[in-house]
């Protein structure tokens, strides 16, 4: 039975209960953060969700998708969905980083309940990149507390305890710790793989604490509106539309690798200090593009390979200093994430063979 650990953050900031302590570099960090700014509607606050972990000494990847978190106050029935559309994400890449997957208003009001629906299988990847489907199966309640884990169909929910205010016209700041140190993984790659999950609200949000422990703030998005002279753009996402500026990236070629997002509207990473949700502006500090595609003309000594993705477009990937995970070979399913443009091949910084 093999241990796993994950966090996973909500970020609603500025709730007057605050939630989690959470370390983007190994030291204890918590999240929250100050409010401020306004939201759609006199009675609504909003919400902002993040999501991150720390590192994992068993598994290089552990990929899971979050369907639905909603707050409810049980007593009136009164709800607010905080994250609308289904978010997977392979967690180990957000080890040093909050990210931004959704922002929602919400009425303003207390809630007193706290309710996840997530996919019940979860994909692991071990440190040997052996691969195997699990089921979330069971949650472990320590303290014998009322929170079960039921699962129907191919979803898992939980509904969990959590005071949170969300104050008009105000962000509001939640966390939850998808307490993975104390996740079991039973019959690891064989047919009945099981993962026993446990979540609970933590105390000491503290938005200024994470960051000085290492954490940037991250958002995916596509890009519209490239200006290569201001060096700026439009980034749509999940979460909302911002004006990105990425002066501050000093990623080689940056612009080519921007023009080739934009031309073949492919996903765009963004990392900064701190996301403004009141402005909606972003000052970008690295840029990532994603890029699934087929291997071919693998070249292991040269570490290059053409990735062709989509309908017949291919570029060269040069992957001699990327973490690649998994065993990569020719006609290999593959997601790329590119970091900069030599002028002839586009650099990888990851590789996740699929």
């Amino acid at each position: 039975m093999r241990k796993i650990v994950l966090l996973i953050t909500i970020g609603l900031i500025a709730a007057s209960v605050p939630f989690l302590m959470l370390s983007c570099s190994g030291g204890g960090g918590s999240i929250g953060g100050g409010g401020g700014g306004s939201s759609s509607g006199s009675s609504n606050g909003s919400v902002a969700l993040f999501i991150t972990d720390s590192p994992d000494e068993d598994f290089k990847q552990v990929t899971l998708t979050i369907n639905k978190v909603q707050l409810v106050h049980m007593g009136s029935g009164a709800s607010c969905d905080v994250l609308t559309a289904p978010v997977t994400a392979d967690i180990t890449d957000l080890s040093t980083v909050l990210q931004l997957v959704d922002v929602e208003p919400c009425p303003a009001r207390s809630y007193n309940r706290i309710e996840i629906e997530l996919d019940e299988q979860v994909v692991l990847t071990d440190l040997g990149d052996t691969t195997a489907d699990c089921n979330l199966a069971s949650y472990k309640d320590d303290d014998n507390k009322p929170n079960v884990l039921q699962c129907n169909g191919n979803t898992c929910s939980i509904n969990i305890s959590g005071a949170v205010n969300v104050l008009s016209k105000q962000n509001h700041n939640l966390a939850l710790d998808f307490d993975l140190k104390e996740f079991e993984v039973s019959d690891f790659n064989q047919p009945f793989c099981t993962v026993t999950m446990k979540v609970s609200p933590l105390n000491a949000s503290d938005f200024d604490q994470r960051h000085d422990d290492g954490c940037k703030e991250g958002i995916v998005g596509l890009i519209s509106d490239l200006d290569n002279v201001l060096k700026s753009f439009t980034l749509t996402t999940e979460g909302g539309t911002f004006t990105v500026t990425y002066d501050g990236v000093t990623s080689e070629n940056i612009d080519s690798l921007l023009d080739l997002a934009l031309t073949d509207q492919l996903k765009v990473k963004v990392e900064a200090a701190a996301i403004d949700l009141n402005a909606l502006t972003i000052e970008a500090s690295s840029i990532l593009i994603k890029v699934d595609g087929a291997v071919s003309d693998l070249d292991t000594a040269a570490k290059t390979f053409t990735l062709t993705y989509q309908t017949g477009k291919s570029v060269t990937v040069d992957y001699l200093t990327a973490n690649v995970e998994g065993t990569l070979s020719n006609s290999s399913s593959v997601e790329v994430k590119l970091n900069a443009f030599d002028g002839v091949k586009y650099l990888a910084t990851e590789v996740e063979v699929d």
